[in-house]
């Protein structure tokens, strides 16, 4: 398994995002978390680890989490994944606060929404959905 954490400039002046990068390394396959922005520095890595970009992970639709995620998905494809809760941001500048942060509106679905106890498959590797609503992630994943 690789795992990449990537600090990427959310928008706001001097604040940044944690984004993962998670790869099987035998297949490629690939999920990237809370694109956050820079884009191209996301695009940059995935190139270099020559990934199969299979999901994008929304730990919630905050503007600093989902800065990058429509440049993403149009250079890189892959499915967009949220938990079901928290899609309606996606859509809604209320809840995603893009204005606050002064990014441009997603307006994209998600591919899939997921729920607690989910479970989702990058090659050999399974995660298992936590839902912990807010600014925390947590995965419980094993490697079949």
């Amino acid at each position: 398994m690789i795992l990449k954490q990537l600090k990427v400039n959310n928008g706001m002046v001097n604040d940044t995002t944690n984004c993962y990068i998670v790869q099987d390394e035998e297949t490629k396959e690939t999920m990237v978390i809370d694109p956050g922005g820079e884009p191209e520095k996301i695009i940059q890595m995935l190139n270099i680890l020559e990934a199969n970009l299979k999901y994008i992970y929304l730990t919630h639709c905050h503007g600093d989490h989902i800065g990058a995620l429509k440049e993403l998905k149009d250079q890189k494809g892959g499915k967009i994944l949220i938990h079901r809760f928290d899609a309606e941001g996606l859509y809604d500048k209320n809840i995603s606060l893009t204005d606050y942060i002064g990014i441009e509106d997603v307006n994209l679905e998600a591919d899939s929404r997921v729920d607690d106890a989910d479970t989702i498959h990058i090659g050999k590797l399974e995660f298992k959905v936590i839902h912990t609503p807010g600014h925390t992630c947590r995965w419980k994943f094993t490697i079949l």
